[in-house]
């Protein structure tokens, strides 16, 4: 009895994390809609999703909603969840909560696309989408080599997978590098895309990240129990009925579409897929059934909290977002730390 009433508290206490993540969100979201360069207030924000898109007037607080900070914050929740639920999905991969997922080299093969469509001009043949398909193109060429080198007779080995991703994004860097003294009139343009940034969201760029971001968490969730089982080691997943190895490849490819989907459109974001299942871990445990989407949902509240500090940090500039989430995820990481060292776990 004092087992069950035990776990039910626990299950408990999960809903209510989940519940409470839910309700930060919407405030997050209100937050991000509010500020800015503009203020709007609750009362306008209301009237704008009752009156809904697509509305000629000249409300000044209409058209910065609909046409700006809508389409932000949604592509904000949208690539913050895809990192949370990425960056659970490769720690549990991995055993290891130091792993995130751009640890596969898909952030550097993802720049290494968008760079040479800068110093190349590909815009001018592909217009808005340019930098979007070369970066997803760069993303999943650079994860098939990391697969490709990590896989012998039909079986894929972790640590060669870790290595391999990191000799990759070495590789990769140092190229980005030689292209950046070569085409010098272009660095700044490639270095403000390598920092990450949402300046430019619009509707349509939500709307074509949405179903990948989607299609790739879904993928990772529906491997919960499986990755419960690594927990264990791929030894014992085995002995439990687990496919050890088709299960790593879906988790490796659906990792890399909500990953991908991410970078394509916003430029490399670092630490929201490292710190935010880290922390969620430590609050509700390990188990990916709910480790996953809590992820997701702290994941976007985190990516949206720090794109409304980016853009009102430093009126009227503009911080790209993925300088915010370093300064303040590099810090708070070490201090997790040092907690968990201290605390001897």
């Amino acid at each position: 009895m004092t087992e069950y009433s035990n776990g039910r508290k626990v299950k408990q206490s999960k809903w209510l994390f989940v519940a409470a993540s839910i309700g930060l969100s919407a405030v997050s979201i209100f937050l991000g809609l509010s500020f800015g360069s503009v203020s709007v207030s609750f009362k306008e924000i209301i009237s704008a999703l009752l009156a809904g898109p697509g509305l000629e007037t000249d409300d000044i607080a209409y058209t910065i909603l609909w046409t700006l900070r809508f389409p932000r914050v949604l592509l904000a929740l949208i690539e913050g969840a895809s990192l949370g639920v990425a960056g659970a999905a490769m720690q549990g991969l991995f055993r290891n909560p130091m792993a995130d997922p751009y640890v596969l080299g898909v952030s550097s093969g993802a720049s290494l696309g968008a760079v040479l469509g800068i110093v190349f001009g590909f815009g001018k043949v592909l217009g808005l989408w340019s930098l979007p398909i070369l970066a997803f193109a760069g993303a999943f060429l650079s994860t098939g080599i990391v697969y490709l080198l990590s896989t012998k007779n039909g079986r894929t080995d972790t640590w060669t997978l870790l290595l391999a991703g990191i000799a990759v994004s070495s590789l990769i860097s140092s190229i980005i590098a030689f292209l950046m003294v070569l085409f010098r009139q272009r660095v700044e343009e490639i270095v403000f895309w390598t920092m990450g940034g949402l300046g430019r969201t619009s509707w349509k760029v939500v709307g074509a990240a949405l179903p990948y971001a989607l299609f790739g968490s879904a993928v990772l969730w529906f491997q919960s129990m499986a990755l419960n089982a690594f927990s264990f080691g791929e030894e014992a997943a085995f002995h439990m009925g687990v496919p050890v190895e088709t299960v790593k490849r879906r988790i490796l490819w659906g990792s890399s579409i909500a990953t991908a989907s991410c970078v394509a459109f916003t430029g490399p974001i670092g630490f929201i897929g490292l710190i935010v299942p880290h922390v969620v871990r430590i609050l509700i445990g390990p188990d990916h059934r709910w480790l996953i989407p809590a992820s997701a949902l702290v994941g976007g509240n985190a990516l949206i909290l720090a794109d409304l500090l980016a853009r009102t940090i430093v009126p009227p500039l503009e911080i790209p977002v993925g300088v915010i989430t370093s300064l303040c995820g590099a810090p708070f990481f070490l201090y997790l730390l040092a907690k968990t060292r201290k605390g001897g776990m």
